[in-house]
């Protein structure tokens, strides 16, 4: 049998038995994976150990600086030479722990307390992004109006008046927000890409023997046909 012949027995046998997915995402169960594919997967659980990467450095850091405020007797409030520290010390912790080959999209929640989310970033990463991003926007028009210091573009920045406490604990419940919303997609990849990939296996299979089973009743009725015209 050619291959083209197969492809089109398989094509037809899938169609029989309920038809094809409406797309890449497996359907059933609940809410569809927000994506299936190999990148899919890869970007997500690349993001997972990062993100936990970033909370376990937080929760050092607050330590860390907390004993620093208590050396000093007051508060120490952010400012851009503290608030670089911080991340650079996060961003290295994060570097160390991500997949090379996973993707990476940023987002961001200005002055003005709107989110920027990265165009591109993909369905399976957006949620968790703008999830992160909301608990800097509810920091952020809880703070609004309060006296600060001007940003690089001319705003007023109630983050200069922050503790660096704060602003971490702040980071730390972004990114705590951001990981349970990974952890739901990645959980929906599990349940429902995982069912599909076993039914097209198992479809599969079943197709293959009765394929293979029609095939043979179609050769051995070929050969009792010409096994009776030789008789004439």
């Amino acid at each position: 049998m050619s291959t083209m012949r197969w492809f089109l027995m398989m094509l037809w046998g899938v169609l029989a038995l309920g038809g094809l997915p409406p797309d890449s995402r497996a359907q059933g169960g609940g809410q569809a994976a927000c994506g299936c594919s190999e990148q899919d997967k890869r970007d997500l659980e690349s993001r997972i150990a990062q993100v936990k990467a970033a909370i376990k450095e937080y929760q050092a850091l607050i330590s860390e600086w907390e004993k620093k405020e208590k050396g000093t007797g007051e508060p120490l409030l952010l400012n851009p030479t503290h608030r670089g520290s911080v991340q650079g010390s996060v961003g290295f912790r994060m570097s160390g722990t991500g997949d090379p080959e996973a993707r990476r999209f940023g987002a961001v929640t200005d002055a003005n307390c709107h989110i920027t989310i990265d165009p591109n970033a993909t369905a399976c990463l957006r949620k968790a992004l703008e999830a992160h991003e909301t608990v800097h926007k509810k920091a952020c028009e809880a703070n609004s109006g309060k006296a600060g210091l001007f940003d690089v573009a001319g705003h007023i920045d109630w983050r200069f008046n922050q503790r660096v406490v704060d602003y971490m604990k702040e980071e730390q419940a972004g990114y705590q927000k951001e990981l349970e919303t990974l952890t739901e997609e990645r959980n929906k990849q599990e349940k429902n890409c995982k069912k599909l990939l076993k039914l097209d296996v198992s479809m599969q299979r079943q197709l293959q023997q009765s394929f293979a089973q029609r095939e043979r009743l179609q050769n051995a009725n070929t050969r009792l046909e010409n096994y009776g015209k030789s008789l004439h």
